[in-house]
């Protein structure tokens, strides 16, 4: 079962995203003028081919922009 989160970290003032699934857990940190733009921090996963790396960071960052926008427009 797939689960994103996106938190922040008060002493660092920085957003991330963790994303977990069975045998995939990736954590990057979130641009603050960019929240596209992803910076690794632990990936550890087992992926079946060489495009579902690129599809899940694509998820990912689609998640993170999404979410800040929510925060910054109060939903």
């Amino acid at each position: 079962m797939k689960k994103m989160n996106l938190f922040y970290e008060p002493t660092e003032e920085q957003y991330y995203i963790l994303y977990r699934d069975p045998g995939r857990e990736l954590l990057f940190k979130v641009d603050q003028i960019n929240p596209t733009m992803l910076s690794r921090i632990i990936e550890r996963a087992i992926f079946l081919n060489s495009n579902e790396r690129g599809q899940i960071i694509k998820e990912m960052e689609e998640f993170a922009k999404t979410e800040i926008e929510k925060l910054e427009t109060g939903y």
